[in-house]
């Protein structure tokens, strides 16, 4: 873990378990991406006669649009009808419908359980199966108008000068953000730390490609306070929550969640006041718990308006370099490098894209992206921001309600209710999103 000995300084609070040297060797092996499922069933369509109609005309009517066989529901009246080889679905749906006879004529559809995304590493993602992802994006999958801002290292957002925009950002609207690092308007990432945290709650889901995001239609914006070496300073991290809450676009404040995978145990009054701001403007905060594996949450998760999150691995326990205490509010998959326990082989990190490291300090280049597996709190927060956004695309508005929606749905672990070693539990997006209607 990175760590400056200065009290006002903050550190980034995720690295793998290996050196930086190692990076290469966690990066996921590239895969051919599945052929992408079919919308509806090949050769049969469905067709619903008025009931004015005979018997023998409807036989006729079903030949002449091509119709092999049919055979009629029990209920409903509908017949599901087998098409010649030669006959295309949509060239049969047009003709039945054409008819006057035929009250409505429809493709087969494919149904599923659950939003399954084809990206062609989702596998590799016990994190989002864990806190069911799936069951989650049948409900919100997150809007563009509500905004996460990721106070971190940067994202690779944009091709600007040497650096490169990441390959599995798809269409992901980015909100002008700011480098109070070094005091321009292009927060592109330096280090990888910001780029995969952003990745967990945005990356381009169900393209085929790479892994998926959690709130992946909300909007990113970022906002660099961190230096290629993942430490900064609390000017710069108070002036980055500021920068955030106060952005304007079309009249509007689309900022409505800041991420922070970093932390200090240094206690400030300059933080306070900041994310205090924040929850007046009406923007949730959530923060990283810290690396350590210490009795005390980082700062600014420390505080009582900041949603604190510490790590579980895959058997939703406690990772060892979690922090906690009585600060702690949540926890979320983190990963834990020593395990792999659902046998795929890779160890239990967690996986999104991002750029290596070892590329850009040897060679000054930002364009060596790859999906990288990091361990840590760091990697927990951003499924909760992730969450949050979620809900407030549903229409929750108040930082206090999404917080105490995502508190009461959490799955207790440990202790019977509240503990210190994983707050009210393990954050559930779909549970916190039950009953606040379906996202049309």
């Amino acid at each position: 873990m990175k760590r400056l000995p200065l009290a006002l300084a903050l550190s980034a609070v995720l690295l793998p378990s290996v050196s930086r040297a190692d990076d290469a060797g966690l990066r996921a092996v590239q895969l051919r991406a599945p052929s992408p499922l079919a919308s509806y069933k090949a050769g049969e369509v469905i067709v619903k006669f008025q009931t004015t109609a005979s018997q023998s005309h409807e036989e006729r009517m079903l030949r002449d649009a091509g119709g092999l066989r049919a055979r009629q529901a029990p209920y409903g009246g509908h017949y599901v009808v087998s098409l010649d080889a030669g006959v295309a679905v949509e060239d049969a749906v047009a003709r039945f419908r054409s008819m006057p006879e035929v009250e409505y004529a429809e493709p087969n559809a494919v149904f599923h359980a659950a939003f399954n995304p084809n990206d062609n590493l989702y596998r590799f993602q016990w994190n989002l199966e864990l806190i069911g992802a799936p069951r989650s994006w049948d409900i919100q999958k997150g809007k563009t108008d509500v905004a996460i801002a990721v106070v971190d290292t940067g994202i690779a957002y944009e091709d600007f000068g040497v650096y490169r925009r990441a390959p599995d950002w798809g269409n992901r609207a980015f909100l002008q953000g700011h480098d109070f690092v070094n005091g321009d308007d292009h927060a592109n990432d330096d280090d990888n730390h910001g780029t995969h945290v952003a990745s967990t709650i945005g990356e381009a889901t169900d393209n085929g490609e790479g892994v998926a995001g959690l709130a992946f239609d909300c909007a990113l914006m970022p906002v660099k306070v961190l230096d290629s070496n993942g430490l900064g300073f609390l000017s710069d991290v108070a002036a980055g929550i500021d920068y955030a809450i106060n952005f304007t676009q079309n009249g509007t404040h689309p900022v409505k969640v800041i991420n922070m995978s970093l932390g200090s145990n240094a206690p400030s009054e300059t933080l306070r006041r900041a994310v205090e701001r924040a929850e007046a403007a009406g923007v949730v905060v959530v923060a990283a718990s810290g690396n350590d594996g210490e009795s005390r949450v980082d700062y600014p998760a420390a505080f009582p308006t900041v949603i604190g999150v510490g790590a579980v691995d895959q058997r939703r326990i406690k990772t060892p370099y979690s922090n906690w205490g009585p600060e702690l509010d949540l926890v979320a998959p983190g990963g834990d490098f020593s395990r792999d326990d659902n046998n795929d082989g890779d160890p239990d990190m967690i996986l999104q894209q991002t750029f290596s490291h070892n590329t850009a300090v040897r060679e000054g280049r930002y364009d060596d992206f790859g999906y990288f597996y990091f361990e840590g709190t760091s990697q927990a927060a951003p499924h909760v921001a992730a969450a949050a956004a979620m809900l407030i695309s549903q229409g929750i508005t108040s930082p206090s309600a999404v917080r105490k929606a995502l508190y009461d749905s959490a799955q207790d672990l440990g202790a019977g209710g509240r503990d210190d070693r994983y707050g009210f539990g393990l954050v559930r997006p779909a549970e916190a999103l039950k009953g606040l209607g379906f996202n049309h």
